[in-house]
């Protein structure tokens, strides 16, 4: 008798698949499950395995960053008042950003927009332009192949459209896989088979079958996540049934964060005190004991207000952000904490941004995102192995029925 590994899909009737219609239904789903892995297996691939390159990025180019921070001899960190003054004198206006991170002896972040970013070292506040050059290039390298298969230069519109529609193929993968894995009997002693890996197979067949099935059921769930992201960022019909499914249309604002809405001067009293960046940046992480980073928004001269947002997660969770307006002469904080105050489709499209990385769930999701990416990977040479391996098969039985 065959192994349940050993059958590697075959037609024979078993236990549980009783009908001829049964049998042919699943010949159906097998051989478009075959063709869709054998039509965009290698794009898949490319995208698993850069998707696993990717895992850690944003951990590994902060890090490279804060490894290129020279600090002078016996020298401290400079308060947040220096640094403020040391960016304005760069060019920087007041609405920008400075993001502090709680080691004071790493890299200093001057935003002055989504795109223009510039990073300081925190003893000198100098200008690092080169830190993490090398890392970054990397990183920036494999995610054009990740996004636009794009191996030099900048984005390919070509590129990009093979992927996405790899992506929906392997959504197709998803979903004929799943019914193929649904075990043909619900006895725990074959059930086990497609859950568990086996030791001691004799074949590489065997093997591979016990990797597909196995490692399909694990990372079913993240990988349907990771491919329904990929293709709201790949397809504007997509991003529009976010929006649509909240009511809204794509491109609309949320109501103004606390941190952008505007605020009007007052005549200032003349024996009016400011106190300092460094203080107010104190009391906004009063109540924060697991800040991780806070982004100073630099006031007006004679502002009469200070806007801060204290961020307790990796930078990519909208939930662990708290914005705060504090008074400027440091009585404390005015109001309440303001959270993530975006559209219900603005936060859905955020997550999606973030559900595609596992960052949304910090490094506990990226490390499940980048296994899921691990296994697609293997499931592309798991699967292609096993349905050449029936092709050779059938002509081989094709040709002794002929002789």
């Amino acid at each position: 008798m065959k192994s349940a590994l050993a059958t590697d899909f075959d037609d024979a009737p078993v236990k549980g698949q009783k009908t001829k219609q049964g049998q042919m239904m699943r010949r159906v789903f097998f051989w478009t499950h075959f063709v869709m892995g054998a039509l965009a297996g290698v794009f898949i691939l490319l995208m698993s395995v850069t998707g696993v390159l990717l895992t850690y990025e944003r951990q590994m180019i902060r890090a490279a960053e804060n490894a290129a921070v020279l600090a002078p001899e016996e020298a401290d960190p400079m308060t947040v008042d220096t640094l403020a003054e040391a960016s304005i004198a760069m060019g920087a206006e007041p609405g920008n950003t400075l993001v502090i991170p709680k080691d004071r002896t790493d890299a200093v972040i001057l935003s002055k927009g989504r795109r223009d970013n510039t990073l300081l070292n925190p003893f000198t506040a100098e200008a690092m332009p080169e830190a993490g050059e090398k890392t970054k290039a990397f990183f920036g390298r494999v995610m054009r192949i990740h996004r636009w298969l794009s191996f030099s230069g900048g984005r390919s519109e070509l590129g990009a459209a093979i992927n996405g529609a790899a992506n929906l193929v392997f959504a197709g993968l998803l979903i004929t896989g799943a019914i193929l894995w649904w075990p043909r009997t619900w006895k725990w002693a074959f059930v086990k088979t497609q859950l568990f890996f086996r030791k001691g197979l004799r074949t590489a067949q065997a093997r591979d079958y016990n990797w597909h099935h196995v490692l399909a059921a694990w990372s079913l769930l993240p990988l349907i996540a990771i491919v329904v992201s990929g293709t709201v960022f790949s397809y504007g019909w997509a991003n529009n049934l976010v929006y649509a499914a909240f009511g809204e249309s794509a491109g609309r604002n949320g109501p103004p964060a606390a941190a952008e809405q505007e605020i009007q001067p007052s005549e200032m009293p003349a024996d009016f005190a400011s106190a300092s960046l460094e203080t107010l940046l104190g009391q906004a992480t009063a109540d924060y004991k697991n800040w991780k980073r806070v982004s100073v928004t630099l006031p007006e001269p004679m502002a009469e207000t200070v806007t801060m947002t204290v961020d307790m997660g990796n930078g990519a969770q909208a939930g662990k952000k708290r914005t705060l307006t504090l008074a400027q002469d440091g009585s404390g904080v005015i109001g309440s904490p303001v959270g993530d105050d975006a559209t219900a489709a603005r936060k859905a499209r955020i997550f999606l941004r973030f559900i595609h990385t596992g960052e949304v769930y910090g490094w506990i999701g990226q490390t499940i995102a980048g296994l899921a990416s691990l296994a697609g990977a293997i499931l592309v040479y798991t699967g292609i192995s096993l349905g050449f391996r029936r092709l050779i098969r059938m002509r081989k039985q094709a040709k002794a029925k002929r002789a």
